[in-house]
């Protein structure tokens, strides 16, 4: 029943939950998390792999198994293709934010220059 897979899901929602918060504690920014993704981004392709995303989460002091950090990651991926592109990203950090680019593209060059809420 959905009560148990809310259950067995718990551990996943609440570390999402504990991510969304630091980052709201600590004030980051959507111009924020672009300097984060960029650093994150290690071969510059615009997209954050599993081993990549996982540098995310000692930057903002949680810790996680692996398992459940895969979860999360899962949750950002929108679109299934195993990696996260900056909208997914943000969207998994600020989902109830819309936001805008202002330039089409997938290069995260100037991505804090082209991104900002609505």
């Amino acid at each position: 029943n959905a009560f148990n897979k809310v259950w067995e899901d718990r551990e996943r929602l609440l570390l999402l939950q504990q991510l969304r918060r630091r980052i709201a504690r600590a004030g980051h920014t959507p111009g924020d998390l672009v300097t984060m993704f960029n650093k994150l981004d290690k071969n510059g392709d615009g997209q954050l792999s599993f081993d990549e995303f996982k540098e995310f989460l000692p930057m903002l002091h949680i810790k996680m198994t692996e398992g459940v950090a895969f979860r999360v990651f899962e949750t950002f991926d929108e679109d299934g293709h195993g990696s996260i592109d900056f909208t997914e990203f943000l969207h998994g950090v600020f989902p109830a934010q819309r936001f805008y680019s202002a330039t089409v593209g997938r290069s995260s060059a100037n991505l804090s220059e082209r991104w900002s809420r609505t």
